[in-house]
């Protein structure tokens, strides 16, 4: 047993203890599927992995490695905004529909309802009423918060023309966007995830050394195996293969470990200051691999 999330040691507690389920949290999938292939991927009893955040390029090879299926949900901790994606059932990479017990839909910048297919600001409520919040001595942002009737939730998502919704990004992160394109930083996870010598990454953006508004360089932060090994071109020729030239990372930053609250959701900020170009482990992407 441990009292923290231990990828190394995951299927043998699940296997010692008979477990069916675990809840996935943050970068847990991506850590745990960046371990060797081992006997153990299978020796287990677990069926279904409850999952908030599996990323969509990751969510089938899981599957299949691992022979589980996967539970996928939305929550917030205001309440208002849930919803779920049984195995099986809807698109894979949808965190599901809102039961019918609550409201759900997409709002503009100006709290207007988008299309299917455009992102804009996840909000929720209870179905034929308003959304209630109280913030301790600040009602100007409870206010703000429950404009409208809506809880606003401060995720940008999408949803397609069945009504299965699909995050994208926090409002306040802004997304990734390269070569005026946003980039799906699952695709790059997938191929950076793959390459023999990595056990765990994080994709984030930068502002762009061009100083474009909005524009932003991508950094692939990773963990590897071994460090005085590491062939960084070896991953920029790999990414420079599978992936689009917009999509290509421009840092790549070696570190020992990713900075992780106790969710398991990586602490980008943290990566961020820390990337310095002339420090020992990051490395700028030749342009032979663009």
């Amino acid at each position: 047993f441990s009292r923290r999330f231990t990828k190394t040691r995951l299927w043998d507690i699940c296997i010692a203890h008979g477990c069916t389920t675990w809840s996935n949290l943050g970068g847990i999938a991506s850590a745990i599927y960046g371990e060797p292939p081992s006997a153990k991927d299978r020796m287990h009893k677990v069926r279904v992995v409850v999952s908030a955040g599996m990323p969509r390029e990751l969510w089938t090879p899981f599957e299949e490695r691992f022979g589980v299926r996967i539970l996928e949900w939305y929550g917030t901790m205001e309440g208002s905004a849930f919803a779920f994606k049984p195995p099986g059932v809807g698109p894979v990479g949808s965190f599901g529909k809102a039961p019918d017990i609550l409201e759900m839909t997409i709002l503009d910048e100006d709290d207007q309802p988008v299309p299917a297919g455009t992102i804009g600001e996840l909000v929720g409520r209870p179905a034929g009423g308003s959304a209630r919040l109280e913030y301790f001595k600040n009602t100007a942002a409870s206010d703000r918060k429950t404009r409208g009737g809506w809880m606003h939730t401060g995720d940008m998502c999408w949803r397609d023309a069945d009504g299965w919704y699909f995050f994208a990004h926090r409002k306040e992160e802004g997304g990734i966007r390269r070569m005026g394109e946003f980039i799906p930083e699952g695709f790059v996870r997938r191929v950076v995830l793959d390459h023999p010598d990595v056990v765990d990454v994080h994709v984030y953006g930068v502002p762009s050394r061009t100083g474009a508004p909005g524009e932003s360089d991508l950094v692939v932060a990773v963990v590897v195996g071994r460090p005085e090994a590491f062939d960084a071109r070896s991953l920029f020729e790999r990414c420079g293969r599978l992936l689009e030239r917009s999509h290509v990372p421009d840092y790549i930053q070696v570190v020992d470990e990713l900075p992780k609250t106790a969710s398991e959701k990586v602490q980008t900020r943290f990566l961020a200051a820390a990337l310095d170009t002339s420090a020992p482990g990051v490395y700028v992407r030749p342009s032979a691999a663009v």
